[in-house]
């Protein structure tokens, strides 16, 4: 122990005596370091840190999958209820769902993000209020009965400065009163991982319209997100297999929605947001934690450069010390602590860059007032890494300057004074192979970089089936007032009269949903000819609810037959709108105007078919084509509509217009998610993630290209203030300078096609574990690797010319008299 802190206390000294050296290894490790910080951290929150409720490890999700589907989602209430009375593997099973509500409190309306829980959501995971109470076990089970809600304790801050009185509070709740009975503790945000739950009502409240009673008795209504706690010595496996033999009886009894119903059980952790994400995440993690440790890879061999050619320097130094009696071990140790202390300061160098970062990915927000939950906890699991990596980082820049010094030749090194420690061949090839190390790794981040952005570019460029352009969009839901269906259809006719009379707007239409909105309806859909199948066996698909402006207002061209018009209402035949997929798919090769269909319900009424849209983008921007279709809102009434306003003017100065139009009629009625097309497009279920992708992806691209520029460069100029002698020789026999450019040229450039024939092979092989993230791009995309290969020959190029450009000055007389 004694030795080591005299390692240390010299260490410092001699960093401190190289202050350009230190800082520059310092800042590059913690570079290399922050950006590992800054991905991790995302990282660490997704799928390690647990959630603060009882037995966090064993909370998992209860999901299912129907033959309709090849992925993990909800479960339905009664399913649910049978799961929870049958199962003997799961303890403290329970559910919940999230939707939006209007609240009223002391002369202000807003719209709120609920969470509609189960009587026992709150103690089956062991949540206790800090202040009131949470809801008893019997609340809940009956619509219209115990109105009451409990604060999130973030939203009681905001909304009511956490005044501790406002237990016992009535407000209006989507137009109802209800009693505020509680607050949740300020570490609880929610169980849907990623937003912030303003308020938490019991599920039975969620009870306004026939559509939202189908949740509590539909077994086919599969919107509840069931949790519930692995009893202890049960694994995943084993409750999947216990809860699929349920399932499997379930079907028997209920053909007609469970058949072929599939369970699975997913770690909470790796559901976040949804059980739908178990797959995707740990890919997506896999590939950034990738793009990031290739980084700190290339960042370590620029410092074991640094260290080479600084032992060089020191190399006389060591023999000395040598000379006197210190060991091989001693100063391999020492040098090895210098090279660990130099991976400390980066890493507190790291930790303030990554710090950074996660505050920039903090203050990421959704366009509209979705209330986005990004924050990014600093905990053990985040040092534990940093550290980790710091000590990785030192170790691997730090032992081969540290071998290659503690191995010289004694006797050689006093008389050349230190020359021939770098001056053989051995060191050569050690300093050549992490060039090629260098060029590899970058290009691998190069192309990953250049697959995401041609992705997001082409992404850009894609036909969405509308024109977003000159288009505003505005929210509301008249529910929020506890308007009925009469007086709500009557709200939207006169305040759709008044904004089509508005100056610079060319039409206006009202919807259910924006395309790649939050909201989205799925219902089965029969065909002609299916009257007597069952539920289970039926396709289902997305829809929306229109008026008879939609198409004109959208940009969304009709192929065949004719729009929803005016005279499509309630007391005459009712009437839909496919796209060409549904089209296709229903009616091959035939005409499908004037045929049926059924939607909802195998009794529910015949729609005819009346026209031909063309295919777009409806859920999420990266959708392959699917089955869509649009019926008119006069026969299929919806309290929350988005008005789309089509505009010969900027968009955004008829927002104060509009809005007033609204309180003119209802002046409590909140107005949200108000925004151009454009920028509603940007959203999650738009762009947002593939821009986030491709410029982090890019960022680091730019990094590992520079990192790279500075140690190819390091490397040739290091090796020209070596070959001083040679090329004195070389001149004075008659090289000319063009022989002497082109010498350490070629020198530097095969080095790096060496690194880049590794890289690409290496891509090829990284690329096809992205492929599935990437939109309309292939992952042995050309242009991807033709323009990230030349980009890194071309700055590498211009790395090597530097130091070839000086080497053809060099005079061979004074570089002989100096030898």
């Amino acid at each position: 122990m004694k030795n080591f802190w005299q390692d240390v206390r010299y260490g410092i000294r001699m960093l401190a005596k190289s202050p350009g050296f230190t800082a520059v290894a310092v800042l590059t490790l913690a570079v290399g370091i922050g950006a590992n910080t800054a991905v991790f951290s995302v990282v660490n929150s997704f799928l390690f840190s647990p959630l603060p409720v009882k037995d966090a490890n064993r909370l998992v999700v209860v999901a299912c999958h129907d033959p309709k589907s090849n992925y993990p989602h909800e479960v339905s209430l009664p399913d649910f209820k049978d799961f929870e009375m049958q199962n003997n593997v799961l303890s403290d099973m329970t559910a919940y769902l999230i939707n939006f509500a209007g609240l009223s409190a002391d002369h202000r309306s807003e719209r709120v993000l609920v969470t509609y829980v189960a009587g026992n959501y709150f103690a089956s995971l062991g949540i206790r209020p800090i202040l009131g109470r949470i809801f008893l076990p019997s609340e809940g089970q009956v619509p219209g009965k115990d109105p009451v809600l409990v604060l999130g304790y973030a939203y009681w801050m905001q909304r009511f400065n956490g005044d501790r009185s406002v237990i016992g509070k009535t407000v209006d709740f989507d137009g109802k009163p209800a009693t505020i009975v509680g607050v949740t503790p300020k570490e609880f945000h929610g169980t849907f991982f990623i937003v912030e739950s303003n308020v938490y009502a019991p599920l039975a409240s969620i009870v306004a319209t026939p559509d939202s009673e189908k949740i509590l008795h539909g077994r086919g209504e599969r919107q509840l997100r069931a949790l519930a706690h692995l009893k202890p010595g049960v694994t995943i496996p084993q409750a999947r297999a216990s809860l699929q033999m349920i399932a499997d009886r379930l079907g028997a009894a209920y053909p007609d929605t469970d058949k072929g119903m599939q369970i699975d059980v997913i770690s909470e952790k790796l559901a976040r947001p949804e059980a739908s994400s178990a797959s995707a995440w740990p890919v997506i993690a896999s590939v950034f934690l990738g793009l990031v440790g290739l980084v700190l890879l290339v960042t370590c061999v620029n410092v074991t450069n640094l260290l080479l050619a600084r032992a060089s320097v020191r190399s006389k130094e060591m023999a000395i010390r040598a000379a006197l009696g210190a060991g091989r071990s001693r100063m391999f140790r020492q040098l090895l602590t210098e090279s660990l202390l130099l991976s400390a300061l980066g890493a507190l160098g790291g930790i303030a860059i990554g710090l950074y970062l996660m505050r920039w990915i903090e203050a990421i927000r959704l366009p509209g007032d979705f209330p986005l939950r990004t924050d990014l906890p600093f905990d053990w699991r985040m040092f534990l890494y940093v550290a980790s990596i710091a000590i990785a980082a030192g170790l691997f820049a730090g032992l081969v300057p540290a071998w290659r010094a503690s191995r010289m030749d004694l006797n050689v090194t006093l008389r050349e004074s230190g020359r021939s420690l770098t001056g053989g061949a051995g060191h050569n090839r050690i300093r050549n192979v992490l060039v090629v190390a260098q060029a590899a790794g970058s290009l691998v981040v190069l192309i990953i970089a250049g697959l995401f952005l041609r992705s997001l570019k082409r992404a850009e460029k894609m036909d969405l089936g509308l024109n977003p352009n000159h288009v505003l969009n505005l929210t509301m839901d008249v529910q929020q007032l506890g308007l009925d269906e009469a007086r709500g259809q009557n709200f939207y006719r006169q305040f759709g009269e008044r904004v089509r009379g508005l100056p610079g707007v060319e039409s206006a239409s009202f919807a259910y949903s924006a395309p790649m909105g939050y909201y989205s309806q799925w219902n089965e859909v029969w065909r002609e000819g299916q009257e007597g199948a069952q539920e289970s066996d039926i396709p289902r698909f997305p829809h929306n609810k229109i008026d008879s402006s939609y198409f004109s207002a959208m940009g969304i061209p009709i192929i065949e037959g004719r729009p929803i018009d005016e005279y499509d209402q309630t007391n005459s035949p009712r009437v839909a709108v496919i796209n060409e997929t549904m089209a296709r798919q229903f009616w091959p090769g035939q005409d499908p105007i004037g045929h049926h269909f059924r939607y909802g319900t195998n009794m529910a009424p015949e729609v005819e078919v009346v026209g031909v849209a063309r295919d777009g983008k409806y859920i999420f921007v990266a959708e392959d084509p699917r089955p869509y279709f649009y019926v008119p809102l006069t026969q299929d009434y919806s309290s929350v509509r988005v008005l789309h306003v089509r505009t010969s003017v900027p968009p955004t100065t008829l927002t104060r217009a509009i809005e007033d139009q609204v309180h003119s009629i209802a002046p409590d009625l909140p107005v949200f998610d108000v925004m151009t097309m454009t920028t509603s497009l940007q959203g999650g279920n738009g762009f947002m993630l593939m821009r986030l992708a491709a410029q982090f992806a890019g960022a680091l691209g730019v990094l590992g290209l520079l990192l790279a520029v500075v140690g190819v460069y390091g490397v040739i100029s290091y090796a020209v203030n070596q070959r001083i002698h040679e090329i004195g020789i070389r001149m004075a026999l008659g090289a000319q300078r063009e022989n002497i450019f082109g010498l350490v040229l070629s020198h530097g450039l095969k080095l790096v096609l060496v690194g880049l024939a590794i890289g690409v092979a290496l891509s090829v092989a990284a690329s096809k574990v992205v492929g599935n993230l990437l939109v309309n791009t292939g992952a042995l995309d050309p242009v991807a690797y033709a323009v990230a290969t030349s980009l890194l020959v071309a700055v590498a190029a211009l790395a090597c010319y530097i130091p070839a450009r000086r080497a053809t000055r060099v005079d061979p007389l004074v570089a002989l008299r100096y030898e």
